[in-house]
């Protein structure tokens, strides 16, 4: 699930996020491209929660996603993959994870039947030592790997005017990288200058992202004992 779990960062959202720092929204579009990317690494950093939605394909595998993290180790929504489902919850660090059965039956291989028998409806505890979803549910580690730099990286940045979304105005800016294709970044022009969309319609990995709900709190709770299922217990 590694793999997997990197996939939103393979798609090529790392040098499109922008900032929320000081100043007004006058001008801020008027910044060249470089600026508003500078702003962006030392800014987005500050955001203690964030709610993702989406689908990204990478190497063929499509992942969907509808989750909201946190900086404290809290997360609550939906992971999309191969064709299943899983809900995934986190608080404070700990992860329970509870999959559909096509989820099981692409992941689990000759083990499926035994692991639907086993878990049932309950929530599956994660390890410690499984980071398999560790960057969707740590906001920190999430925007770490988000604008995190690549020493090989020949991308250029460009700015391609405006656009409305959701009813805001935005700076659009232009990641032209030679090997992966281009994606576009969406930045909000009033401040503060959050990035509200990725999308990548080219190049080995593709997909459309959303971030939205920056530092909006919300409720996590961790299953009851009742409710959960240790599969390292099970030998599974």
């Amino acid at each position: 699930m590694a793999r997997i779990a990197m996939a939103v960062v393979g798609f090529g959202a790392a040098t499109l996020l922008t900032a929320c720092g000081g100043g007004d929204g006058d001008g801020f579009a008027d910044k060249t491209a470089d600026e508003i990317v500078e702003t962006a690494k030392s800014d987005m950093g500050d955001l203690k929660a964030v709610k993702v939605t989406g689908s990204v394909t990478s190497d063929g595998e499509q992942l969907d996603i509808d989750l909201q993290a946190s900086s404290e180790g809290d997360c609550t929504g939906t992971l999309g993959i191969a064709g299943g489902s899983t809900e995934l919850l986190g608080v404070g660090g700990s992860m329970w994870m509870r999959p559909d059965e096509a989820f099981w039956r692409a992941s689990a291989g000759d083990n499926a039947d035994a692991v639907i028998t086993a878990v049932g409806d309950k929530w599956v505890v994660l390890p410690e030592s499984d980071d398999s979803f560790q960057t969707f549910c740590d906001v920190d580690q999430l925007l770490d790997e988000l604008l995190k730099e690549d020493e090989s990286d020949d991308s250029t940045y460009s700015k391609a005017g405006t656009e409305d979304v959701d009813g805001d105005k935005t700076v659009k800016i232009d990641n032209e990288d030679p090997e992966d294709g281009t994606s576009t970044g969406y930045v909000l022009v009033d401040e503060p200058h959050y990035l509200v969309k990725i999308e990548k319609t080219e190049g080995a990995d593709t997909g459309e992202v959303t971030f939205s709900e920056f530092d909006e709190e919300f409720d996590v709770e961790a299953p009851g004992d009742d409710e959960v299922v240790d599969l390292s217990q099970l030998g599974a």
